[in-house]
């Protein structure tokens, strides 16, 4: 019974050194928490402060293009912005209020200059105002077309090198999700576009997402027959196994031959403007260099022949 008092001190003893540390970790804990806060605050809000009137333009438009934009054009502008490299849900509505704002804008700008200037718009001037307001309306399509052909042919033409380098690593025995990682991290420079949607698809895939689903949205994004190709063939070998190497260097092989069909065609473009050039500008000087002596001794000819008969005639 002696003993039992010297017991309680010692579980008291043991308890309030275990309160005593358990509060210096909750005080630690505390003090990193709010130095994150902090970072937080500092680092990323005052960042979403700065874009807030670029927000606030986005989000206008976002909201103009819902109350106009119907079901059908809003599918096909989202397909074409995917091709284009910009996969925002929110892209499509914003592509549209901004494109209405700017032919707006064009047309408001024609009619008010002759309107200030004059104090009236004439029908010419209406005209120029719905000239001005279609260009722009169509600039937009025009440059989003541009904007898919230039990154479809940037794709085309880093897909051998990346198929290329995919087929090395795969020869060495490593896993295709790790020469998909392997292949991501090295091709920053030489394939930029390829490198960042290769990158989504690993975030993607580290955040949980069905490898299926993810190889479908990566086929989305690359948006060319080839990239379609590339990701049903990772899909084909993942989910039913086979050899991936024979198929891959045939789909390499196949992008190497549309390359040059394609800039087969592009020469035949060119010759068919240049010959247009020389008829602009060659064949005028060319016609002057070779009836420029016939005609000039027909006009002295003609001359003489005058000249002859008004002595002719004096006589």
């Amino acid at each position: 019974m002696a003993t039992l008092p010297t017991f309680a001190w010692w579980v008291a003893g043991a308890l309030l050194a275990v309160g005593s540390l358990a509060l210096g970790r909750g005080v630690h804990d505390c003090a990193v928490d709010r130095g994150i806060e902090r970072r937080f605050h500092v680092e990323i809000l005052s960042q979403r402060g700065s874009e807030g009137a670029t927000g606030l333009v986005m989000k206008y438009f976002e909201w103009l293009g819902r109350k106009a934009a119907g079901v059908g054009s809003v599918r096909r502008i989202q397909i074409q912005l995917q091709r284009a490299g910009f996969s925002s849900s929110a892209g499509p509505f914003v592509f549209v209020g901004l494109r209405l704002f700017a032919t707006a804008t064009a047309i408001l700008a024609a009619l008010l200059l002759p309107c200030l200037s004059n104090g009236f718009v004439g029908t010419m001037d209406a005209a120029i105002a719905a000239f001005s307001g279609v260009s722009v309306y169509r600039a937009f399509e025009i440059g989003l077309r541009w904007r898919i052909g230039g990154r479809e042919r940037e794709i085309r033409r880093e897909l051998p090198y990346v198929l290329d380098l995919v087929l090395m690593i795969l020869d060495s025995g490593v896993s295709i999700d790790q020469a998909l990682r392997h292949v991501a991290g090295q091709i920053d420079q030489t394939s930029p576009v390829t490198a960042a949607q290769m990158k989504i698809y690993l975030s993607e895939i580290d955040e949980g997402l069905p490898y299926d689903q993810a190889l479908d949205r990566l086929a989305q994004r690359l948006a060319i027959s080839e990239g379609r190709d590339f990701a049903g063939l990772l899909k084909l070998n993942l989910f039913q196994g086979g050899e991936l190497g024979p198929p891959l260097r045939r789909l390499a092989i196949d992008i190497g031959e549309v390359r040059l069909a394609m800039a087969r065609e592009q020469v035949g473009r060119k010759s068919v403007l240049l010959t247009m050039v020389m008829l602009v500008f060659f064949m005028p000087v060319l016609m002057v260099a070779l009836a420029g002596p016939a005609v000039s001794d027909v006009i002295e000819t003609l001359g003489h022949v005058a000249h002859d008969l008004q002595n002719s005639r004096k006589r």
